[in-house]
């Protein structure tokens, strides 16, 4: 079983301070591959932000019970990026439907739907690097007890 290691305070700040600009980094790159050079620094900058949410979400979800190997708490990472991903996809939808006038039916639902998975779905791939750094930052093993230290 996985720990968070101590001082909690010190390792926590350095995981999130490292693991976002990891995150914004993996930002930059993508928008600069994908032509989108003028964008590049502002949505590094806006991933940056939006990536604190799901590492302290997965912090919080350690602190309450660590993860068995670092395979799981990888998936953790990436389940708490899946799960904000989703719910900006929905705010998002929402906000088209309510304050746009956008029509609320099942045809724009699957078209928003076709747009919305596979951009989720690379947001969770790009999250990846950064969730590897963030869990090998934060977590380490529990030291083990030797007779003499029990004795």
């Amino acid at each position: 079983m996985l720990t968070a290691r101590r001082p909690l305070f010190l390792w926590f700040v350095l995981a999130l301070l490292a693991a976002t600009l990891l995150h914004a980094c993996v930002w930059f790159a993508a928008r600069l591959f994908a032509a989108q050079g003028f964008l590049a620094a502002a949505e590094g900058a806006r991933q940056m932000g939006l990536s604190l949410f799901w590492m302290v979400c997965t912090a919080s979800l350690w602190l309450i019970q660590g993860p068995k190997n670092r395979f799981h708490a990888v998936l953790h990472v990436l389940g708490c990026a899946f799960l904000v991903c989703a719910l900006g996809s929905f705010m998002a939808f929402s906000n088209l439907t309510f304050s746009q006038n956008f029509e609320f039916s099942l045809k724009n639902m699957l078209v928003f739907g076709l747009v919305a998975v596979p951009m989720v779905v690379s947001q969770v791939l790009l999250a990846l690097p950064s969730a590897i750094l963030f869990q090998m930052i934060l977590l380490g093993r529990p030291p083990r007890l030797t007779d003499e230290a029990v004795a």
